[in-house]
């Protein structure tokens, strides 16, 4: 049996549509739509609390503080599919800044009341066992709720407006809040 070798003929645009299919690709991936950024998500040059919550005040804002993890899901799915949503840029933007903060993280923080300690320390002061938790503070760097896990727009509005409205103030807790209003 012999065997006939194949012609090169056939392989050259083979290879030369693989070569345009990829370029397609990659073209296309190119032009696909990233995600918004969201404007009220902010970087802390020094992670001093005080600060951020003065500086929020002074725009008219309140902070609020996001304990994550690398590699957590609930995190990036925050990130990914409730930030960017355009009812939540609007509100937020408007009203919050956002710092977040890592729980198992060595980084030097100022707590809100002015003490200096990594944000290992600070999470765990602040009894975050679960990623991610939310604590909004009012504008004089008190505690005005603290949210843990995954929160959908609306859920992440109503947290936000439960701060905004001082609903806090009236010690109705933010779930019952969240029951009276999503009737």
């Amino acid at each position: 049996m012999t065997f006939k070798p194949l012609k090169t003929t056939f392989f050259i645009p083979l290879f030369k549509l693989l070569v345009l299919i990829g370029f397609a690709v990659s073209a296309v991936s190119a032009l696909a739509v990233q995600p918004a950024r969201a404007e009220f998500r902010a970087e802390s040059l020094d992670n001093n609390f005080p600060d951020e919550i003065a500086a929020a005040k002074e725009q008219g804002k309140f902070l609020v503080i996001m304990f994550q993890q690398i590699g957590c899901p609930y995190c990036e799915e925050m990130r990914a599919r409730v930030y960017p949503d355009p009812k939540v840029q609007k509100y937020y933007t408007k009203r919050f800044v956002l710092i977040e903060s890592n729980i198992r993280g060595s980084l030097s923080v100022v707590s809100p009341q002015g003490k200096a300690m990594t944000e290992k320390k600070y999470a765990r002061k602040n009894r975050v066992r679960a990623t991610p938790t939310f604590i909004y503070f009012d504008k004089n760097g008190k505690q005005a709720l603290k949210v843990t896990g995954f929160m959908d727009i609306a859920r992440f509005i109503k947290a936000g407006q439960y701060v905004v409205k001082g609903v806090y103030k009236t010690k109705t807790s933010f779930y019952r809040y969240l029951q009276k209003s999503m009737k």
